[in-house]
């Protein structure tokens, strides 16, 4: 057995996917299917069965050695630490998982501020869509992450943070802006839409296709947008208007062509929470940060 094989296997069984894992550890689909193929080559049984849409079952072997690997990776990653602060110079790191847009528009001066009073920890972060992120948490190669709490899943810690709500992003000026508030669906309706993707990880889009089909009103749908920045961008110039969450009212959003309209008359409110491993505690670096956003 080799620590890659073993590394992609854990990533296959808590992922789930061949496609996903070969994602999270920077390989081909094939390279990682090879290096499964060999582990069980090595250990002379079958460890993961094919189920149906590209997902995967683990045999019996395969939870027997999920649980060895998942022992393991985290034994080593708390013997990185304790070697890490034996040394001359003590090595400190913290790393965060976390969608673009929350990068982008929450955490910049909260990462400042912390830079400044930790300016020895070694901060990595990742970009990663909600279930990504969650997923590195829970693998334990973040040691945080931050997603919705409707996407968060079970078996990890969830701090409550920001709370989230259901905009509609139009132009300054548009007509909508110019109605009385709240705005209805027949409405919106009556423009071109940019619209969440279909996601496991967010309720809004089916919530959005069942309200038009019971109206019986039509949706202009000109583009799927997963990225908050780039259907902002869109929406200024005037290409449409995007269904969006917003966590308060982000820096510079004053400053731009846009008007948030709520809709939380039509969809569920949300909260954006800190996800952290069960039954680990926080070193005080890495328990600062924590602190830091919950302030």
């Amino acid at each position: 057995m080799e620590w890659q094989q073993l590394n992609a296997f854990r990533h296959l069984a808590t992922s789930g996917s061949f496609s996903k894992t070969a994602q999270l550890t920077l390989r081909t689909q094939p390279a990682v299917s090879q290096q499964i193929k060999a582990l069980e080559e090595d250990l002379g049984c079958v460890l993961v069965e094919r189920a149906g849409r590209g997902g995967i079952r683990l045999t019996k072997a395969g939870e027997r050695l999920l649980a060895f690997c998942q022992k393991t990776y985290l034994e080593e990653q708390s013997l990185r630490q304790d070697m890490a602060a034996l040394g001359d110079e003590p090595r400190l790191w913290l790393r965060l998982a976390a969608p673009l847009t929350t990068l982008l528009q929450l955490l910049p001066p909260l990462l400042a501020s912390y830079r400044l009073q930790y300016p020895g920890v070694e901060l990595t972060l990742w970009d990663r869509p909600q279930n990504e992120a969650a997923h590195l948490v829970r693998a334990g190669e973040a040691d945080l992450g931050l997603a919705l709490a409707s996407a968060a899943p079970r078996g990890l810690k969830a701090r409550p943070w920001k709370p989230v709500r259901p905009v509609l992003l139009v132009p300054r000026g548009h007509p909508l802006t110019k109605q009385a508030q709240p705005v209805d669906l027949a409405a919106i309706s009556l423009y071109r839409l940019i619209l969440p993707p279909p996601s496991p990880g967010s309720s809004h889009r089916a919530a959005l296709d069942e309200m038009f089909q019971s109206q019986g009103l039509p949706c202009q749908m000109i583009m799927e947008s997963a990225n908050a920045e780039v259907s902002a961008a869109l929406v200024e110039q005037g290409l449409g208007l995007a269904f969006a969450s917003l966590a308060g009212e982000p820096p510079g959003l004053r400053q731009r062509n846009l008007k948030a309209l709520s809709l939380e008359h039509l969809l569920p409110s949300d909260r954006i929470v800190i996800l952290s491993r069960k039954g680990r505690a926080l070193p005080r670096h890495q328990q600062a940060l924590v602190d830091l956003l919950m302030s």
